[in-house]
């Protein structure tokens, strides 16, 4: 274990039991599909990488429009959702969190399909209770705060007894803006952020599974 790796388990064992767990749905619940945002940006005319998706369909200036680039979106998020794959460690860690009666919901910049076939089709049935999924029907989405302390109001818990797990700059930005545990699902994409954004996460694994060892000493502290 490196040293940064090990200022960030500190960190997370000197903090509030967790009492629930947030997930992000694309490379999180499901193996990772790099293709699929260069896919949407071009499907609706955007090249400015320094832009966000939802905002540039939010500032387009009739309705219309933004019915067409959303249809747009969902057309790419069907092709992914076809060909989703889940994440290694995904049922081991749902039972444990099942088992231990800790909340499991998700938050995603995704809409709902998708979400529901991802459970459907890889969750068994036991595992499958999320309290509250947030898709990107909810605004604004992340990389604010909102969606997350929305959770954490409806669950009746500080944001700081939640961990936020994702893989991407959005999630650790959410995460840490609205007071929760961050953990960095690592990918071979995304260590840039280990190195460019360490302030945003208290810990990374390289399975979900290595999560349900630092919950547990973390509630044992």
């Amino acid at each position: 274990m490196g040293i940064g790796n090990w200022i960030k388990m500190t960190r997370l064992n000197s903090i509030h039991p967790i009492k629930a767990v947030v997930f992000d749905m694309d490379g999180t619940l499901c193996l990772p599909q790099p293709w699929m945002f260069p896919a949407m940006r071009e499907a609706i005319g955007l090249h400015d990488k320094s832009v966000d998706i939802l905002a540039y369909i939010d500032d387009m200036s009739t309705e219309e429009a933004k019915l067409e680039a959303n249809r747009q979106l969902e057309e790419v998020e069907d092709r992914a959702m076809k060909q989703m794959e889940p994440q290694p460690g995904l049922v081991e860690l749902l039972r444990f969190l099942t088992l231990n009666n800790m909340s499991k919901n998700i938050c995603t910049r995704n809409v709902i399909k998708p979400v529901q076939y991802l459970i459907s089709n890889f969750v068994p049935k036991e595992y499958s209770n999320f309290e509250y999924i947030v898709t990107r029907d909810f605004r604004p989405a992340k990389p604010n705060p909102d969606p997350l302390l929305h959770i954490a109001k409806q669950l009746k818990v500080h944001p700081n007894e939640i961990m936020m797990v994702g893989d991407s700059f959005d999630d650790m930005r959410s995460g840490r803006s609205a007071g929760c545990v961050t953990m960095l699902l690592n990918n071979h994409v995304n260590k840039y952020l280990l190195q460019d954004h360490q302030d945003l996460i208290d810990n990374s694994v390289d399975s979900l599974a290595d999560i349900i060892g630092i919950i547990t000493s973390a509630n044992e502290n």
